[in-house]
């Protein structure tokens, strides 16, 4: 028997929807076609980036010592209406009309800041719900949250309702915002083992999974992913106990040197466009040696002075900032430093994030935006308890997730190799670890996909549910990394040629803990004998809107190769390939086959070797043709120059020139001088019928480079 609840059931009413999204072209058919398809809709929910579960954790608030309500209290003006209502309801809700709820918000706080809420829906909509969910109230059924509920000290009587403030501070150079920030700290290293970065002395070897067999593949994953936190210190880091408050001064680590004694804040910012008045600030080969001597603090820019103040304030003395601690330019070392980002990051006590700021001249501890136009509404229980109905203020959705700094492709890495990050946003200071992300109200609350990059030990997350301590699916897995490759692709880079780079620590950490090999974007299973898919899946991405452009790499960088999203500018997505609904192609070899790696020198350009066929495919519409072209849409000159590599054929009895092939477009760079094998450039991908592919002849084996 299948119990479904409402919610649930009222979500299949757009199944199609949601199975296609998440790769699944199927019917429902009988029991198990609904338990899977309701299995998706969960996954579906969970992987909602607004969707927040809120935690009440009095326990930490009373510990913290933090005044939590306002220190000036008073009664709220409130209508007859509003003063009866009983938000300790199960299912408490407001049904109001938009019109009339905005007469009556010149009488009644309650009623204006709902008002305020849904005033944008007049003239569209003249009904709206809310309803408390938890600790918070949703306008009708959405995210994120219009109010949050607080009460300023602990009661019996509203148990419900967490301690936390219903405002924030306008200075974020208070006292107690440093106090709330050393708490979150204390709180984490006393609480959660697996945050704290390891003080092991020693230094642990490199692990490389294509040495080892399949047999003991589950311990090198285990030990990889463990072993990680005992690395080497940065080769420099900034020493903020000079003697004097007004200097700082380089320091070069040395190989003895023990992680007990260096603890440091790793600052993620934004770089910003240099101008003549605010050129970069950086560590050249020309001033090594003065910084090394002392920096004058008065000369840094805002930004890194902020990162000082902050560092200090938590009570640590050293600081890592990228372009200071790595010497930049000509005779720099940021091609070897860059490598480094995975042990810098995730051995750092704590990262600060500067959120708000937008360049390093910005600064990020200025006044906050909109903190005197924070409105909340006091209310009583019917024995007297008080409590506060406030606008939602922790929205780390919109300050941090879809914020400015998050937009820099360099920055995705840092956050989730780091294992617990303050981000100083321009609305308030949130934290985050892998207990989840609090707020300066207080609150503490969890995402599923947020936990996915907030995860300490990444990717533990998307290997092992936490609710089940069970592994995840491996279609849950997908969704994970095509999700975390589809952010990836959307993001900027003042340099493009680092996209590459810049996501090599995380790639590591996938290709352990999937138990595959992998770079560029591409995940390779290929060596397993039960999953074979992960390579052939990965291959898979196309251009999502906008045509890719070409990213030009420099002779001193390794260039990516043609069958990588990473050798290109633009967004990506993947075909909707069914789950298990595939057989996959197996003529298409693994550009890591250890023969390839042990010829392949690191600056040479993996090649794939594929059989490549000709397309029988003209400029009409064609019934399940979709062709994704790099550069542009479908078009005749495009379609006659490509050959095609089937990278999977639809499972089925019907005849293989009608299931759907799921292919690379590929065609000749002209340059096989080396080889009889034609090498190819990938074009594109898409899906078509079988009927459209030469079946004559065995293909022409190709290399795609």
């Amino acid at each position: 028997m299948i119990n479904l609840s409402t919610g649930l059931c009222k979500d299949i009413a757009t199944t199609q929807h949601t199975w296609l999204r998440y790769g699944v072209q199927a019917h429902v058919k009988g029991k198990s076609g609904l338990v899977l398809l309701c299995a998706l809709l969960i996954i579906s929910q969970s992987l909602n980036i607004k969707a927040w579960e809120f935690e009440n954790d009095d326990k930490f608030a009373v510990s913290s010592l933090i005044p939590a309500g306002p220190t000036d209290v008073h009664d709220s003006k409130l209508c007859q209406r509003c003063n009866d209502l009983d938000f300790r309801e199960s299912q408490f809700k407001i049904h109001d009309q938009v019109a009339q709820l905005g007469r009556s918000a010149t009488d009644c706080q309650f009623c204006q800041l709902r008002w305020e809420a849904c005033k944008h829906l007049d003239g569209q909509s003249s009904r709206v719900v809310f309803e408390r969910i938890g600790p918070v109230i949703k306008m009708n059924e959405s995210d994120p949250p219009v109010f949050s509920l607080f009460k300023p000290k602990e009661s019996a009587t509203l148990s419900e309702i967490p301690i936390g403030r219903p405002f924030l501070q306008q200075n974020p150079l208070s006292d107690s915002q440093f106090q709330l920030m050393k708490l979150w700290l204390e709180y984490c290293d006393d609480n959660h083992e697996s945050c704290k970065p390891d003080q092991d002395e020693h230094e642990t070897p490199s692990i490389h999974i294509e040495d080892s067999g399949l047999s003991d593949i589950d311990s090198v994953v285990s030990r990889s992913l463990r072993s990680r936190k005992s690395t080497r210190l940065p080769t420099r880091l900034l020493d903020l106990n000079t003697g004097s408050v007004d200097t700082i001064r380089l320091h070069e680590t040395q190989p003895g040197d023990k992680h007990q004694d260096f603890k440091y804040i790793a600052l993620s910012h934004p770089w910003g466009g240099p101008t003549e008045s605010h050129p970069h600030f950086c560590t050249t080969v020309g001033n090594k040696v003065t910084h090394l001597e002392k920096i004058e603090v008065q000369d840094l820019p805002n930004t890194f002075k902020d990162a000082v103040i902050t560092t200090r304030a938590i009570g640590l003395r050293y600081l890592w900032i990228d372009s200071l601690c790595i010497v930049q330019g000509p005779g720099g070392d940021f091609n070897t430093e860059s490598q480094r980002m995975e042990d810098v990051f995730s051995s750092a006590y704590c990262v600060i994030a500067a959120s708000r700021a937008t360049g390093q001249w910005d600064g990020f501890l200025k006044d906050r935006l909109d903190s005197s136009k924070n409105p909340y509404v006091t209310f009583k229980s019917d024995k007297g308890a008080q409590f506060y109905v406030s606008r939602y203020l922790d929205d780390f959705t919109d300050d941090v997730l879809e914020g400015s700094l998050n937009q820099r492709g360099w920055v995705l890495q840092e956050r989730a190799l780091a294992r617990r990050t303050i981000y100083f946003t321009a609305k308030q200071t949130y934290w985050e670890c892998g207990g989840g992300v609090r707020c300066e109200t207080l609150t503490k609350m969890n995402n599923q996909l947020a936990a996915f990059l907030g995860d300490p030990n990444f990717p533990q997350v998307a290997i092992r549910s936490s609710a089940s301590q069970r592994e995840t699916s491996r279609g849950q897995r997908i969704l994970y990394y095509q999700d975390l490759y589809k952010t990836y692709s959307r993001l900027k880079f003042t340099h493009w040629e680092d996209r590459a780079v810049a996501m090599n620590g995380l790639e590591q950490r996938l290709s352990w803990g999937f138990k595959c090999r992998g770079g560029f974007g591409i995940l390779d299973d290929s060596r397993q004998e039960n999953h074979r898919s992960l390579l052939h899946r990965s291959l898979l991405w196309h251009r999502a809107k906008a045509p890719l452009e070409k990213i030009v790499f420099p002779p001193d960088r390794q260039k990516a190769p043609t069958w990588s999203w990473m050798a290109f500018q633009g967004e990506i997505d993947y075909l909707a390939v069914p789950f298990n609904g595939v057989d996959w192609d197996t003529e298409l070899k693994s550009p890591w086959q250890k023969a390839e790696t042990q010829s392949a020198g690191r600056s040479e350009v993996l090649e794939i070797r594929a059989t490549a066929r000709q397309l029988k495919v003209g400029n009409k519409a064609i019934e399940g043709v979709k062709l994704f072209f790099n550069s542009s849409g479908q078009s005749q000159p495009l379609v006659s120059k490509a050959l095609c590599v089937v990278v999977g054929k639809e499972k089925g009895h019907t005849h293989v020139k009608d299931r759907t092939h799921y292919i690379l477009l590929v065609r000749p760079t002209g340059s096989a001088k080396e080889s009889q094998t034609m090498v190819c450039e990938r074009i594109g991908a898409g899906q078509v019928p079988g009927r459209c592919i030469e079946a004559d002849g065995q293909g022409s084996e190709v290399r795609i480079r």
